[in-house]
């Protein structure tokens, strides 16, 4: 039992001293975790007003149909989404729309998509309402080459 209070003990004073660590060498403030000087504010932006935008995949298939595309759909995480297709569109690489395409294409059947449009809205907050403005939608029509590559089981 002494020995137990006595190794617990040991272990908290540790954990205390450990917080001088990046106090004493200041090169390494940026890497000790969880030392962290004001880690929380690492990425902090300026004050001003809160902006958001609110993006919407839309599918367009053959027969006109309007389709929306959500995470469940692509069967990735939005964060994933964003990165792998969203971010590439919006700086104009048509690519990501093919790849985009085809992973949908797969499990679609006779209705493939032939198009993927990109549609968002930016929110502002302001002191004393919120301002909505639509942004220009991007669309790309899906390459049916691609779209056709043994991709489906």
């Amino acid at each position: 039992m002494l020995q137990s209070k006595t190794l617990l003990s040991v272990l908290i004073l540790l954990a205390i001293g450990l917080h001088a660590v990046p106090m004493l060498h200041a090169g390494e403030r940026k890497r000790l975790w969880p030392f962290l000087v004001w880690a929380m504010y690492k990425n902090s932006r300026p004050a001003g007003p809160v902006e958001t935008n609110v993006r919407h995949i839309i599918g367009t298939t053959s027969d006109g149909q309007r389709v929306e595309i959500d995470d469940k759909a692509v069967g990735l995480g939005y964060p994933v989404i964003e990165r792998m297709y969203i971010r590439p569109m919006l700086d104009g690489d048509a690519s990501a729309a093919q790849r985009l395409a085809a992973r949908l294409n797969r499990w679609r059947g006779e209705q493939p998509l032939v198009e993927i449009r990109l549609e968002s809205e930016r929110y502002t907050v302001t002191e004393s309402s919120i301002v909505r403005r639509g942004n220009p939608a991007v669309s790309y029509r899906v390459d049916p080459t691609v779209r056709d590559q043994g991709l489906r089981p």
